[in-house]
């Protein structure tokens, strides 16, 4: 017969609890050991967010890309408002939206960059290969302390648009300005003062997308890749463009993007980079203010090596086997010779990462 006994039973559920303690510290030191071996640099919430951004890009994926099949995203569609915008200002700060491949070389100085710009966040999608590099290779620092989101879409082809509107749908009310640009272009803001200084000035009041124009920027006859910057190694520039990039409000709700330079099919107010307005005929041209406010500095070509290695690595907009890759890779290939001097060291190491004969540029030079 068994007698309760409560000086027994408190003794017993004492060296329980001295056992579980035990164990759990055990338990602890073995599962820091492991992830110590492991080099784990991301926090376990940290991996999981990140796995929850990549699953709701595959929504927007998958729907913008059935569309721009059906040719549905093609096409300016703007039409204008009879009552000009004027837009109250919540101060929610500027944001940045950018996708890249292979440019792990770049992507810190891009990130730091912006940063001391006054970008409140980077949002970068990961359009690397499957078993690849990652961004969160070398930016952990960043991601820890929120300057940089990070969404894994690595597998997918021709995925720049969706990233765009991913990025516009889920982020866009973190702030009050998206800025959509490639690791290669910098912003530059005349009287050196910072973005938020610069947008939030009444003279962007009415408007929804300010275009920068790009100024384009050559290989400075250097060959190779060393470990200096983009802006430390490429310094001679070219003339202003009719082309570059837009910086987009937040708050437009039926917002379509379809170009990776006017952003907005469905905006109505465009500005130049002094707030003046404009009407553009077409997404890829916009005429550039004589002495613009600001302006985007881009690196488009680098070194003729580096060069070989962006046009084999395709991007996420025209991957290697679409239809338009032969076209496309032909085009940057003139756009390479155009602002570079023409060599016939640079013309044979182009040929062999290429395949293409360039004899047509010979007979130029």
């Amino acid at each position: 017969m068994f007698i309760y006994n409560r000086s027994y039973i408190s003794k017993l559920l004492l060296l329980f609890l001295l056992l579980v303690l035990s164990l759990n510290l055990k338990l602890s030191k073995n599962i820091n050991k492991y992830f110590k071996n492991k080099k784990e640099k991301f926090p376990s919430k940290l991996i999981e967010k990140q796995l929850n951004l990549s699953l709701e890009f595959v929504k927007t994926y998958s729907v913008l890309f059935d569309a721009a099949k059906k040719g549905l995203t093609k096409g300016p569609k703007y039409s204008l408002r009879n009552i000009e915008p004027k837009y109250h200002i919540l101060n929610k700060g500027v944001g940045i939206c950018a996708i890249g491949r292979k440019e792990n070389l770049y992507v810190k100085e891009f990130v730091e960059y912006y940063i001391n710009l006054g970008i409140k966040k980077i949002i970068i999608y990961d359009d690397n290969e499957a078993n690849g590099e990652k961004f969160s290779d070398v930016l952990v620092e960043y991601v820890i302390n929120s300057k940089v989101e990070i969404i894994d879409i690595r597998g997918f082809e021709s995925a720049q648009f969706p990233s765009y509107n991913h990025c516009y749908k889920e982020y866009g009310s973190q702030f009050d300005f998206l800025l959509f640009l490639d690791f290669d272009e910098f912003v530059k803001i005349e009287n050196n003062i910072d973005i938020n200084t610069y947008l939030y000035n009444e003279k962007f009041n009415k408007c929804e997308t300010i275009v920068l124009n790009w100024i384009m920027y050559g290989d400075n006859n250097l060959l190779k890749y060393d470990n200096r910057t983009m802006n430390q190694r490429f310094t001679k520039a070219f003339k202003l463009w009719n082309k570059g990039k837009s910086i987009v409000r937040t708050n437009i709700s039926d917002l379509i993007i379809s170009s990776t330079h006017i952003i907005g099919i469905n905006t109505h107010y465009f500005c130049d980079s002094n707030g003046n307005r404009l009407f553009p005929k077409t997404f890829n041209e916009f005429k550039a203010p004589n002495k613009p406010e600001a302006y985007i500095k881009h690196f488009y070509t680098k070194t003729v090596e580096e060069f070989c290695n962006k046009i084999n690595r395709g991007d996420g907009h025209y991957h290697k086997n679409h239809p338009l890759h032969l076209e496309i890779l032909n085009d940057r290939i003139k756009m390479f010779f155009m602002f570079n001097t023409i060599t016939e060291e640079k013309l044979k190491i182009v040929e062999n990462c290429s395949g293409i004969n360039l004899n047509k540029y010979r007979k130029k030079n």
